[in-house]
C-alpha cells in the first residue's frame, strides 16, 4: 500500500466521521450537565466517535516498518511536554517561561509612546514642535526620506540620525539664534514603522511590522514566542547577516536584567535557536518547572533558576532520576553538596524531598510532630516519640478537658485523604465514560425522566471532582477501653497527623432530601424518624430505603427498621437522606454508579459534619 494511498484513506475516514462535532441529539443532553462536566463528556464522546477510525488506522499502521514504530515510541517516551505523573505521583511541571507568551495581548505599536533620550530619529517619525514666548505656535511635522523637516519659522532642518536628546539641544540652539525671546519644545507623536523577520523555532515565524522603539522581547511577544522546541536562552539578532547580539530570556524573566534586550532595526532577523538541554526540578523548591541549561551550567544554576529551596527542603535527600535510551532507569539519592558538581543530562528529573517534621526542637534534632486541637488540657504541637501511640500522647498532653466529647473525636491523616481523593477522581472519570456511552447508545431514553437522570449523574460527577476528603480515620478515644480492654485499637501515630477533640454537642443534624435540612436540639426521647419530622418530612425524591446516619466518631450505620426498637441517636449524629435513584435502574452502567453514589453521599455528609 503506497503512502499517498494511506493518506487519502485516512482523510476519507476522518471526513466521514467529522472532527469535534457532536450530533444535535447529543447536544441537548450535554446541555443538561454541569458546565465543569460537560466539556469532559464532550471529549469522551468524540473519542468514542473516532474509535471506528482508530481501528482502521491501526490496521494501516501495522503495515509500517517496525523501526519507524520504535523510533516514534522513543520520541513519545522522552517528550517532556506530556502531562504525565512521575514515580512520585506528582504532575510533571510545565517548561519555565513559555506560558508568559500565551496571555500576551497585541498592542498598537505605532501609537504614541514616550521616547527615551537615546532614541535615534529617522524617516517616518512624526514630531510636534511647540513654540512659546514671543512666538506662540504649534507645528506637526514628519521626517521625510532625506531626514528633513520643514518649519515656516525656521525653514528646513535635518534631524535624521540624531538622538531624541540631541535633537532637542540642536533645536534650542537654532531657535536661540533665529527667534529672539522664543523657546521651542519637541515631542514624539508617532513612531516610524520598521519591518523585521522572526525565523527558526518560533510559534509564528514570518515578517512583522513593529515600531522603531521595539526591542528583541517585543518581537518575541508579537510573534508568540518560541515553540516547544525553541530555546528561551539562545535567541540571536542578526543585521546584514552579522550577529549583533543574543538574548537569554532567563536573565530578563528571572534576574530582571534587560541589558541584552537591545533595540531592533528595520531589516533585522531574529533567529530562535533550538533547545539543547532540559532538566526538571520539583518538590521543595520555590518554582517547580522544566528548565533549560546552557553548556557548563550545573545544579547550582538550576536551583538558582528555581528561586532556591523552600524552608522545609531536605537538602540531604535529593533524588535524581535518569532514563537511558536502553529503557533502563537510573535513580540515585544524593545530597546537595554531592549534586552541586554532578553533570546533568537532558531529560533528568530532580526531586527535592521534604523534611519529615514541620519544625525543629531546641536541640536542633529533626522530629516528627502531630497537632492536638480542641478540648485537651494542653492542646498544641507535640513531637512524637518512636512508635508513640494515641493513648500515650493524650496522657502526655494532660488528658481531656472537662468539656471533651470523646464520642465525637476526630482523627485525620494526610495519606488517607490523598487516597480518598484519588479514588474519587477515578470514580468521576469512570462515570464520565459511562455518561458518554449512555448518551451515544440512547440508554437515557429508557428511563421515565431522562432529564432528571442526566442532571443527577452530572451533579454526582461534579461533586466527586470538587469533594475535599478529610482523611478521617475512625478510632476510639476512650482511654479506659483502649488500656483495659483492647490495646490493638491504640493507633500508632504518624508525622503530621491531626487530632481534634470537640466539646460536648447538643444537636442532631438532618441533611439531604428533607424539606428543611438543619440542626436540631438533641433529646434522648427522640428517634431518627422524629428528627426527620422536625425537618419537615421527606421530599418527594427521597430514598427511604437507604437512609443512614453518621455517628459522632465518623462511622456510618443504618437505622433499625423494627417499630419497637427504633435507633437511639447520640448527640452530634448526622442523619442523611439520599436522593431516590430507582428510575435509573434501567441504565446498564448504573450498577457501577450506585456504590460510587453511596460513597459520595457519605463523604460529603462527613465533610458537612466535620465543618458543623
Amino acid at each position: 500500500m503506497t503512502k499517498n494511498f494511506k493518506i487519502a484513506l485516512l482523510l476519507l475516514l476522518f471526513s466521514s466521521i467529522g472532527i469535534a462535532q457532536v450530533p444535535s441529539q447529543y447536544q441537548e443532553q450535554l446541555d443538561m450537565l454541569p458546565e465543569s462536566v460537560r466539556s469532559s463528556v464532550f471529549e469522551r464522546i468524540n473519542e468514542n466517535d473516532f474509535s471506528q477510525a482508530d481501528n482502521q488506522i491501526s490496521i494501516l499502521q501495522e503495515t509500517e516498518d517496525e523501526d519507524i514504530e520504535d523510533e516514534e515510541d522513543d520520541l513519545i517516551k522522552y517528550d517532556l511536554f506530556q502531562k504525565e505523573y512521575d514515580r512520585y505521583g506528582s504532575l510533571i511541571p510545565k517548561p519555565f517561561g513559555y506560558d508568559l507568551f500565551q496571555n500576551y495581548k497585541r498592542n498598537n505599536l505605532t501609537s504614541v509612546q514616550s521616547a527615551p533620550a537615546d532614541y535615534i530619529l529617522g524617516p517616518g517619525d512624526e514630531l510636534r514642535i511647540n513654540f512659546s514666548g514671543s512666538l506662540k505656535a504649534s507645528r506637526k511635522v514628519k521626517i521625510d526620506r532625506e531626514g528633513n523637516i520643514f518649519l515656516r519659522e525656521l525653514g528646513t532642518l535635518n534631524f535624521s540620525g540624531l538622538s531624541y536628546q540631541k535633537t532637542q539641544e540642536e533645536l534650542d540652539r537654532i531657535v536661540e539664534a533665529s527667534l529672539i525671546g522664543t523657546e521651542a519644545a519637541i515631542s514624539l507623536i508617532k513612531v516610524r514603522p520598521i519591518q523585521i523577520f522572526v525565523v527558526g523555532q518560533s510559534m509564528r515565524p514570518g515578517s512583522y511590522n513593529l515600531n522603531a522603539l521595539s526591542s528583541i522581547s517585543t518581537a518575541l511577544f508579537e510573534s508568540g514566542g518560541p515553540n516547544v522546541s525553541g530555546s528561551l536562552r539562545n535567541i540571536s539578532l542578526k543585521r546584514s547577516n552579522e550577529l549583533i547580539g543574543a538574548l537569554d530570556l532567563y536573565e530578563l524573566f528571572i534576574k530582571g536584567n534587560s541589558t541584552a534586550n537591545i533595540k531592533i532595526q528595520s531589516g533585522d532577523v531574529l533567529l530562535i535557536n533550538p533547545i539543547e538541554r532540559q532538566v526538571k526540578i520539583f518538590g521543595e523548591v520555590n518554582t517547580e518547572a522544566i528548565f533549560e541549561l546552557k553548556e557548563g551550567e550545573n545544579f547550582k544554576d538550576l536551583i538558582s533558576f528555581a528561586s532556591g529551596f523552600k524552608p522545609l527542603a531536605d537538602k540531604s535527600k535529593i533524588v535524581l532520576t535518569r532514563q537511558a535510551l536502553d529503557n533502563e532507569i537510573f535513580v540515585k539519592e544524593i545530597s546537595f553538596d554531592e549534586l552541586k558538581e554532578f553533570p546533568l543530562l537532558s531529560g533528568d528529573s530532580i526531586y527535592v524531598d521534604r523534611l519529615p517534621s514541620i519544625s525543629v526542637d531546641a536541640n536542633k534534632s529533626r522530629r516528627e510532630s502531630i497537632s492536638l486541637e480542641g478540648a485537651f488540657v494542653n492542646p498544641g504541637i507535640y513531637y512524637l516519640e518512636d512508635n508513640e501511640k494515641l493513648s500515650e500522647l493524650i496522657e502526655r498532653a494532660g488528658g481531656y478537658s472537662s468539656e471533651a466529647y470523646t464520642e465525637g473525636g476526630i482523627f485525620l491523616r494526610a495519606s488517607v485523604a490523598k487516597r480518598e481523593k484519588d479514588s474519587l477522581i477515578r470514580a468521576a472519570n469512570d462515570l464520565e465514560k459511562g455518561i458518554a456511552r449512555a448518551i451515544q447508545t440512547g440508554q437515557f431514553s429508557q428511563v421515565s425522566s431522562p432529564d432528571l437522570a442526566i442532571r443527577l449523574i452530572g451533579n454526582i460527577v461534579e461533586q466527586l471532582k470538587e469533594a475535599r476528603p478529610l482523611g478521617r480515620v475512625v478510632v476510639s478515644f476512650d482511654l479506659k477501653k483502649i488500656k483495659n480492654e483492647n490495646l490493638e485499637i491504640d493507633i500508632i501515630l504518624r508525622d503530621q497527623d491531626r487530632i481534634i477533640m470537640p466539646k460536648k454537642k447538643s444537636t442532631i443534624t438532618v441533611s439531604g432530601e428533607v424539606l428543611s435540612p438543619s440542626s436540631y436540639v438533641y433529646s434522648k426521647n427522640l428517634s431518627y424518624s422524629d428528627y426527620i419530622e422536625l425537618a419537615g418530612g421527606l421530599r418527594e425524591g427521597a430514598d427511604q430505603d437507604n437512609i443512614f446516619y453518621l455517628l459522632p466518631n465518623g462511622q456510618a450505620a443504618k437505622p433499625s427498621r423494627s417499630w419497637f426498637s427504633e435507633t437511639q441517636l447520640a448527640p452530634g449524629t448526622t442523619i442523611v437522606i439520599p436522593q431516590d435513584t430507582t428510575e435509573l435502574s434501567n441504565l446498564a452502567f448504573w450498577r457501577a454508579v450506585l456504590p460510587i453514589f453511596s460513597n459520595l453521599v457519605q463523604t460529603l455528609a462527613a465533610i458537612d459534619a466535620l465543618s458543623d
